[in-house]
């Protein structure tokens, strides 16, 4: 059985394709019921295929400032003194769910990225998106041709497919046709309980 991960649709359009590649690395490390990560920063990079940990700091607090996640830092006193350790709490409101798999693809991270918020703009419980190649570049504030390109490459390596019918993603293994419920139904659910018991307090 694979390992899904919850990945926030909010991504879409406050990450680029990189970014979003790293924040599924993320919650890749993290607790699968909580969502905390307790991961170093090197360890991150390593798993993410850099060496640069300054550019996954930058990253983790433009997520942070984007409300994708909270850092929770803790002052440790260690064999050569104190030192902060960060605890990275991830928002997981509004997910998809994306397979462990997608992180050993013969694909390049920004590819991979690009997938993910792709899969976030796919129709609630469906891995279809009806946004046009140009709606997609506007909704994920990319540039045309680069939508273009991404979609091509997806395409002709056999991940996605299109059609009138829209965009379909193709690896029901990687990205799970299932999202989280969505509060807005809940509330509407529970109001038309409510009402219906006063109906039939009334009617009694």
């Amino acid at each position: 059985m694979y390992k899904y991960i919850r990945i926030t649709e909010h991504i879409a359009c406050k990450l680029k394709p990189k970014e979003a590649y790293l924040f599924y690395c993320l919650a890749l490390n993290a607790d699968l019921k909580t969502y905390y990560s307790d991961i170093k920063q090197i360890t991150l990079a390593n798993e993410y295929g850099i060496k640069d940990t300054d550019q996954i700091s930058d990253w983790l607090y433009h997520f942070q400032s984007c409300g994708l996640l909270t850092v929770i830092k803790t002052n440790i006193k260690g064999q050569y003194g104190r030192f902060q350790r960060c605890r990275y709490k991830l928002n997981t409101e509004h997910y998809v769910l994306i397979s462990e798999l997608l992180h050993n693809e013969p694909i390049s991270r920004q590819l991979k990225g690009f997938l993910i918020l792709l899969k976030c703009k796919c129709l609630n419980g469906t891995n279809t998106t009806l946004y046009s190649q140009n709606q997609l570049a506007n909704e994920l504030k990319i540039g045309k041709s680069t939508i273009s390109n991404y979609l091509s490459e997806a395409e002709s390596k056999g991940y996605i497919r299109r059609d009138q019918k829209g965009i379909h993603l193709l690896r029901n293994d990687i990205f799970l046709i299932a999202n989280a419920p969505r509060p807005d139904f809940r509330k509407k659910e529970a109001k038309a309980v409510q009402h219906a018991k006063l109906r039939d307090i009334i009617i009694d």
